[in-house]
């Protein structure tokens, strides 16, 4: 009984995901030959001023552990527990929970092989449950998958910041958009990385929820192993290395013309598995 109480809120909007993303993956296979098949379940979280410290230790010293178990049953590839730096009351969300699953098939029943009394033995799990609620209003849930990255192989890093831009993409412009990305950008950032001025980069498309009234369609993520290497990269080099000879302003104008870069947020890692 514990353990279904213990979940129910994890489960609850997950459930029915692999029956309707199975039907979607066949159309979402633009950029998709280079990446393996990587998801993202990213929780917005909203903590109340004052009770930060309360929620990252309950992340830390029980949630931690219950991911840590997922990991080694093979349920998931990694999780991380993200502060949303320069966020203040009004702000809609200031953590934020990444979840990486490399088979959509785990994500049917996220925690079908947990059971919290054995992972966290010794322990009241109703009160951690309660005591998790009470820390944080989960503001909203969404499923994102990896389209392209910097380094193919190996597309999620170490990294202790992250740039997330957030994308809107123009009616009709998908494909020129993937196209700008990885024709355009995707060479400047393996500059950045070969530079050493960050340490990754990826995109990812939205799949639920998705669609025009979305916040985004996609979001470019750029990690960096440093506060000191945020914003450092020398852009005008790295084009000039990349894209000798070519028309900068051309190359440009063709992101914006596929775009609208909605915002751009700047998180720290706070705690991760593994």
């Amino acid at each position: 009984m514990k353990k279904k109480v213990f979940i129910i809120e994890k489960t609850r909007a997950l459930a029915c995901i692999f029956v309707i993303l199975i039907a979607v993956i066949p159309i979402m296979s633009i950029a998709q030959d280079q990446n393996p098949s990587v998801f993202a379940v990213v929780e917005y979280m909203k903590v109340k001023q004052g009770d930060e410290q309360k929620y990252i230790d309950l992340e830390r010293n029980y949630w931690k552990k219950i991911h840590q178990e997922r990991v080694n049953n093979g349920e998931i590839v990694r999780w991380v527990l993200y502060e949303v730096l320069y966020t203040g009351s009004n702000d809609e969300y200031n953590y934020v929970t990444g979840t990486i699953v490399a088979d959509p098939a785990k994500l049917e029943n996220p925690f079908d092989q947990i059971d919290p009394a054995t992972v966290l033995k010794g322990e009241d799990v109703d009160r951690i449950m309660k005591e998790t609620n009470d820390s944080r209003q989960l503001v909203r849930r969404n499923l994102v998958q990896l389209v392209s990255s910097a380094d193919d192989e190996n597309p999620i890093g170490p990294f202790k910041y992250l740039a997330i831009n957030f994308m809107k993409v123009k009616p009709g412009n998908e494909g020129n958009y993937l196209e700008a990305e990885n024709s355009i950008w995707k060479p400047v950032h393996q500059q950045f990385v070969k530079d050493g001025s960050r340490v990754g980069w990826s995109v990812w498309q939205a799949v639920y929820p998705s669609g025009a009234g979305s916040d985004f369609q996609y979001a470019t993520t750029d990690y960096f192993a440093d506060f000191a290497k945020v914003g450092a990269a020398d852009m005008e080099g790295a084009f000039t290395k990349v894209h000798s000879g070519k028309d900068i302003d051309k190359l440009l104008q063709e992101t914006n013309d596929s775009r609208d870069l909605v915002r751009t947020e700047l998180w720290r890692v706070v705690e991760s598995v593994p």
